[in-house]
Formats: C-alpha cells, structure tokens, sequence
C-alpha cells in the first residue's frame, strides 16, 4: 500500500499536493474502496479528506444554498434547507445505498467517481447547482455537465483538482422531485433515476428542467420532457411518456435494454410527476 496524508486545511492540501503527482483523493471511500481493493500500487500517495475542514458546511444565504463536498447523504438528507430549496437532492441522499453507505458517502465523492447510476448528479443538475473546484492553480466554478465531462464513467476534473463545494440556487417558489428504479427496493443501484426541478404557479410549471442518469451518463437533459411538463396538467402525462419514450430510443438506439428502459422510463416520468404535483398540492393548501 502506498503512503497516507491526512491534511487538515485547503490550504494545507494545496502546499503538498504539487510534490504528490501520484495520488488519490478519497471522501467517504464507499465507492473508491470498493473499486481500488487489491489494486493500490506502491508509490500511490492516498489522500484522506476527512479532516479537511473548507470542505464541509450546509448552509443557506443570498438566494444560495451551500452544500460542502464532505457532507454526507444522511446530513444532505436531514438538512432543512435541502428540504426547503432542493429536495429531489434530498430524494437521491435518502435512497443511497443502505444507512451505513448514507453515513459515510459524500457528496463531492458522488459527483467525482461519475458513475452512470450514481444518484444525486442528475438532481444537482436539474437544481441549476454549479461545482466549486480547487487546485494549486487556483479555484474555479463549473457546472455539473463540465465536471462529468462528455465520457461516461469520467469525471472531466484534473487530478489536482479537488471538489470544495456545490452552489445550489435557492429559488423561493420552486419544486424539485427525483425518483429512481432498482433491481429491488432497498440498497439498489439505479438502473433508471430522473430528478425534475420547476416553478409552480397557478397550477402551471415553468422553468422546467428534467435530467435523467443511467442512459449512458450520470446526467443527460430531456428538453422535450421538460416541454411536455410545461403544458396544462391534463395534457402533460401523455405528452410526458412520448418524451421520454423517444428519449430513451435516441439515447441507446439498438440496445437490448432498449424496450425495458423505453416502459420504464414512462412510469419512472409519470412518478416523478406525480409526487412534484403532489408537493405543489401540499405548498398550496
């Protein structure tokens, strides 16, 4: 096994990271362990962020909701600002994997392994939220489609790169709902997952903004779903499953998964409406 260092600070972690061009960064390591176990070479240099303090804090101020990259699901998931502002994230963190996973997986960790299946990517991205990144050459701010990059299974962050924060905008009259389908109920891996985020008034949408992951990349954008969730509520579920039915033929034409993911993508739409109507009913009442 190779070396460990445990910085306590950003800044600490930005001083040493430039004689350790051999590392890896490691969050809550659920997903990293798993994936490296047996393959951890010699001169690998880990890189445990659990103790980095910048890297932590939920808070909510100037119409921005600020998640830490070190928070993890089960903060994420009884955090009320989450709850008030950006509760298909909240969805995603409370259907990861089992309580153990939820007490140690972290957001930053989630987005930088860019896993297809993983769950909260396609709700940061429906949420608007952009990336806070840092490296020995400075910070900058991306969106979560740059940060995934075009690949699948690729995270577009340079390997100095290390994910500081997501900026959740904090929108005062929106809804937001994500929901996912499994090979069984509890601590599954989503074979489908889709987060919907939208302005609710008068009992119209707007502002809409439907991402689903799985269908070849953690976070793929549907326009024309987004379109039919835009229409009177009468005309949206049909016009909801022919979206999302010609989605799913454009995203993995010829696939043999294609008939099952083109049903499932339907009813896993019609869910999602269905409990963001339901949390527009339940705000207006």
């Amino acid at each position: 096994m190779g070396n460990l260092l445990r910085p306590r600070s950003l800044g600490e972690l930005m001083e040493v990271l430039p004689s350790v061009p051999n590392h890896a960064f490691v969050a809550g390591g659920t997903d990293w362990v798993v994936k490296n176990h047996g393959q951890i070479g010699a001169d690998l240099v880990i890189i445990d962020l659990s103790r980095v303090s910048g890297l932590y804090g939920l808070s909510c101020s100037g119409g921005t909701l600020r998640v830490g990259a070190m928070e993890t699901m089960t903060a994420i998931n009884s955090s009320e600002y989450v709850k008030k502002y950006a509760a298909a994230l909240g969805d995603a963190a409370s259907v990861m994997g089992s309580l153990q996973i939820r007490n140690r997986a972290t957001l930053g960790g989630n987005l930088a392994n860019a896993s297809a299946a993983a769950d909260t990517p396609s709700t940061l991205a429906a949420l608007g939220a952009r990336v806070k990144v840092c490296s020995p050459r400075g910070e900058r701010t991306v969106t979560i489609e740059e940060a995934l990059g075009a690949k699948p299974n690729t995270s577009a962050l340079a390997a100095d790169e290390v994910i500081v924060a997501f900026e959740i905008p904090a929108v005062e009259n929106r809804l937001s709902a994500f929901k996912k389908i499994g090979s069984r109920s509890e601590v599954s891996i989503a074979r489908l997952n889709m987060a919907v985020a939208a302005r609710s008034e008068g009992g119209l949408l707007s502002c809409v903004r439907v991402y689903v992951g799985t269908l070849g990349s953690a976070a793929r954008r549907c326009s024309a779903a987004e379109e039919a969730l835009a229409l009177p509520a009468a005309e949206r579920p049909a016009a909801l499953r022919e979206a999302l039915a010609e989605f799913a033929e454009k995203s993995i034409p010829g696939r043999s998964t294609l008939p099952y993911k083109r049903s499932a993508i339907q009813a896993l739409g019609l869910d999602v409406l269905a409990l963001l109507e339901a949390r527009a009913a339940e705000r207006s009442a």
